[in-house]
């Protein structure tokens, strides 16, 4: 069986396409303050079930009481849920980048917790 010759402007169409779609490249998630965080899950989950906006909660409450070890456990948690769109995807990956380079400062200032968070973290990758 003869397949049609594929015409010179479908080849070039077809490499632009190819080129295009291989050049964009995804820049890494920034953390994001700390002090934005609260607000922009509470955006983000606004439509949520109820013990989604439990985490939520606890997120916040634990990073207003500096709490950051309780505030990383409940990020991780909220992570693993399914369904997640996009936008909560972004605000979850921006706030455990924060979270945890606020763990690590507090183990470096002597904070037991933040130590043994990271550690279990670590452990769990």
């Amino acid at each position: 069986m003869m397949y049609p010759r594929p015409s010179r402007l479908a080849l070039a169409l077809l490499a632009v396409a190819v080129w295009a779609g291989c050049s964009r490249e995804t820049p890494p998630p920034t953390p994001m303050p700390a002090e934005q965080i609260p607000a922009a899950l509470q955006q983000a989950f606004a439509k949520a079930k109820p013990d989604v906006k439990e985490m939520v909660a606890a997120i916040s409450s634990g990073l207003s009481a500096q709490d950051y070890s309780k505030a990383f456990y409940a990020l991780q948690a909220l992570s693993s849920e399914s369904g997640l769109n996009k936008d909560q995807q972004a605000v979850l990956g921006r706030s455990l980048l924060t979270v945890n380079n606020l763990l690590q400062a507090s183990q470096a200032k002597g904070d037991a917790e933040a130590g043994k968070a990271l550690t279990t973290y670590r452990k769990s990758k």
